[in-house]
This record gives structure tokens, sequence and C-alpha cells, in this order.
């Protein structure tokens, strides 16, 4: 999930070039009404952190809302200690700096996943 569309097209390459299946939405509200409809196919959530019409934190609390035991990994450009600590107390399963390696979403994914 991310609004910048090179960014999510970028991302979408990069996961299936990984062996993911991969949904996209555009915005916040696109991703909760796609989590609401295919929950039971997800097994991860990336997202970016700035978002229109939803943020970060308020995108966790709704995909956390349909199905509690989501794993989100969120991606921005800079985290705050501020911002860490806030998504670490509210369950977010990863963190990752933009811009990033492959190898560092592929370490994340995994560790995530537990494989």
């Amino acid at each position: 999930m991310d609004d910048d569309p090179l960014i999510l097209t970028l991302g979408r390459e990069l996961l299936e070039h990984l062996g993911f299946e991969v949904l996209s939405a555009s915005h916040g509200d696109e991703a909760v009404e796609l989590f609401r409809r295919r929950h039971q196919d997800i097994a991860i959530v990336i997202c970016d952190f700035y978002l229109p019409r939803i943020d970060g934190y308020e995108l966790l609390h709704q995909l956390q809302t349909i199905s509690p035991e989501v794993k989100v990994i969120v991606a921005s450009g800079f985290f705050s200690q501020v911002e860490i600590n806030r998504f670490q107390e509210a369950g977010v399963a990863g963190m990752i700096d933009k811009p990033f390696r492959v190898s560092q979403l592929q370490r994340e994914i995994s560790r995530i996943l537990g494989e």
C-alpha cells in the first residue's frame, strides 16, 4: 500500500519477483476495504506511514479491528523515536526505512512470517 504510483508498481514487481502474490492499494481507505474482503488470503501488509485520507496508525488500527493477528510492516523515509515506540506499542510486526534494499525487505518478511 503506497500512494506513490511508482513505488506501488516497483513494490509489486519486487514482491512478485520474490515469489509473492500481491494485492495493492493506492490509499488507506482502499487498503482497508481490500483487507476486509481478502484478509484470509493476506499473510502480510506492507504500507507507507504517510498516507492520504488515513495515517499509518489509523490504518493499523482498522486492519487490527478486522483481523487482530494481522502482520503489518510500516515503511517510511524517516521514523522518529516517538513513532517507533507508538507503532511497537500498537503491535506493528515490523518497520523498514525507505529506501530499502530487496535483501532487507526479504529478511524482514522472512523474520515476520517465521521462515
